[in-house]
Parts: C-alpha cells; sequence; structure tokens
C-alpha cells in the first residue's frame, strides 16, 4: 500500500473550498495533510480562516493545523465574492463559531519552512488566488525544488466567472498567477472548463441526504442555497470547482487534458486575469501546464459521496431533530 502523500491544501473556503477539506480529511490514508493555508478571496481573510477552522471541527480533525496568510492580492484590493458565497463565505446552517485557533505562524512563512524542510516532495493543492504561493516562492524560490506537483483550480479556455473574460481566481491575483506559470514548476490546471461540467442536482443532494452524517447533512443545507450559477449563467445546478482538485488527486483517470502553453493578462482593463491557453500550440512556446478539459461527472460524484459516507453516523437525537 503506497504512502499517504504529503499536501498542503492552500484555499479560501467559501464553500467548495469547504467540501474539499472535507474530501481531504475524509482520505487520511491517502493525504498526509501537513496544513491548509488560507488566503482573503471569496470573502475576507477573517471569514475565510474561520471557515477552514470550521471545516475541521465539522470533520472531528481540531489537530489539523491551519494558517492565516494574505489578506489581499499582489497588486490591487481584493476583489470578494460574497454574493456567490455569503457574507461569511458559507450560505445555509448556521455553524458554531469554531473553538480551535488558527497557528499564530503566517501562511507564507509556514509554506517556506515546511517545504524546505521537507524530506519528501510535497503536493500543493490550491483552490483560492494563487498570493500565498507566489510570496512564498518570490521570497524564497528554492522551495520549488522540494513541490512535487501544484494541481490549481483556475483559468478559462473559453468564458470567464467573475468577468467576461476571467475566471475568478486568476482575475483575484494575476500577477501571482504569474509567477507560478513561469515558475518552470508544471502546473495541472482544473478550470471552469471542468467544473461547469460538475453541477450539483437535486438527485444527487437526495443521495447525500441518505448518508444520514452530520458532515453531509450540512453541505446538503449550504448547496441548497448555493444558486448563484444557476441565476446567472442558467447552469443546471452548482458547479464544484474546488472539489474537482481533490477528485483530480484521488483519481487522474478521471480526468482528460493535455499539456500546452498558458498565460495570463496582466492588463488593468477588461481582459485583466484571462488565460490564453494554446491548445493547438499555434505558437510554439514551452509547455507550462497540464490544463484539464474533460472530466468523467458520474465518477467524480460517485467518489465525492463515497468519502463523505466515511463520516459518522447521525445520533438519535439528531435524526429526530432532522425529521422534525
Amino acid at each position: 500500500m503506497s504512502k499517504p502523500l504529503p499536501l498542503i491544501l492552500d484555499c479560501d473556503p467559501g464553500i467548495d473550498d469547504f467540501i474539499a477539506i472535507l474530501m481531504i480529511l475524509a482520505a487520511p490514508e491517502k493525504f498526509n495533510l501537513l496544513g491548509i493555508t488560507v488566503s482573503g478571496g471569496n470573502v475576507p481573510l477573517k471569514y475565510t480562516t474561520q471557515n477552514a477552522l470550521k471545516a475541521c471541527e465539522l470533520a472531528g480533525r481540531p489537530d489539523v493545523k491551519v494558517y492565516a496568510g494574505c489578506p489581499s492580492p499582489m497588486m490591487r484590493d481584493l476583489t470578494c465574492e460574497s454574493v456567490v458565497h455569503g457574507e461569511t463565505g458559507l450560505k445555509g446552517p448556521a455553524l458554531p463559531m469554531p473553538t480551535m485557533k488558527a497557528q499564530s505562524q503566517h501562511a507564507v512563512d509556514f509554506l517556506i519552512e515546511t517545504l524546505m524542510k521537507a524530506d519528501k516532495k510535497v503536493t500543493l493543492a490550491t483552490t483560492g488566488p494563487l498570493t500565498n504561493i507566489a510570496v512564498a516562492i518570490v521570497r524564497e524560490p528554492r522551495i520549488l525544488n522540494n513541490i512535487d506537483q501544484i494541481v490549481t483550480m483556475g483559468g478559462s479556455m473559453l468564458l470567464g466567472n467573475i468577468t467576461p473574460a476571467a475566471e475568478y481566481n486568476f482575475y483575484a491575483d494575476p500577477e501571482a498567477a504569474h509567477i507560478l506559470l513561469t515558475s518552470g514548476k508544471p502546473l495541472t490546471l482544473v478550470g471552469l472548463d471542468v467544473t461547469h461540467q460538475i453541477l450539483t442536482s437535486p438527485e444527487w443532494l437526495s443521495e447525500l441526504k441518505a448518508l444520514e452524517n452530520p458532515v453531509a447533512d450540512t453541505l446538503v443545507e449550504m448547496l441548497k442555497v448555493h444558486d448563484y450559477d444557476v441565476k446567472t449563467f442558467g447552469l443546471a445546478g452548482a458547479p464544484l470547482h474546488d472539489p474537482a482538485v481533490i477528485a483530480y488527486l484521488l483519481k487522474p483517470e478521471l480526468f482528460k487534458g493535455k499539456f500546452v502553453n498558458v498565460e495570463v493578462d496582466l492588463s488593468f482593463n477588461i481582459t485583466r486575469g484571462r488565460t490564453t491557453i494554446d491548445w493547438y500550440n499555434k505558437r510554439h512556446l514551452e509547455q507550462n501546464a497540464h490544463v484539464l478539459n474533460e472530466v468523467d461527472v458520474k465518477g467524480f460524484f460517485d467518489l465525492t459521496t463515497d468519502l463523505l459516507s466515511s463520516y459518522g453516523a447521525l445520533s438519535s437525537s439528531q435524526k429526530k431533530e432532522r425529521m422534525s
């Protein structure tokens, strides 16, 4: 049996990041989670940090270390997505305030220290703006030697979701995305082309409800009101952007894509944050990213349901409350 993958998750919870955390914590035999680093993004840093802690407590994992990092992007003010995720980042059920605390060490310092000392190369999963990772690389480029792979939710071949041109994570901090794309370390990009195929449905929410565990119940209540993409883009359900990163790490065979050249627009006009993905190698430039464009949707949902089923069943009192 292979050893668990050394992993750091960099995120900005957000409902979909929240689910990604729960997926990781449901698979301790697959992931050796070294820590969760958090930046401002979907909502301000105060709330993204709080939401990461809430996810750990919901999963019964108060041992997980959470590190607050950069509150805003490298070159401008933070653009939040509270209209999508709610003011605090988690629409739906009112989860209790976490009793566990974030670590006192800054996320960037944690990244540098952990990667410099690692005796085995570490995988980075990123599901928010790339500010923490980019600042760490600028401060200490040698950390790249101890990174095995970087799997990033970001980018789009076609339309954006925050502007007509750009996907949110790359738009939020395109300079940070540029640093990673030019770092010499190939990225796997899980962009909107994939995540807009992975849509929640009433049928899947019923499957989660049937698991009869507190984690699945909480997610059902969140996802029932997570309808921004349905109302704005006419999608059939809410896309599960960030969980796709974790699904890729667990079962890469569920996805298809190819190595191409990717650039991000750093201008300050309407195309800022747009990714130019040279799918047909028209420019004959270095292939700096593995861009995914297809996913086995049923396989994704089967995997996610299986992971969430690992959480404990509801108690008798919780079942009575559920039925009232």
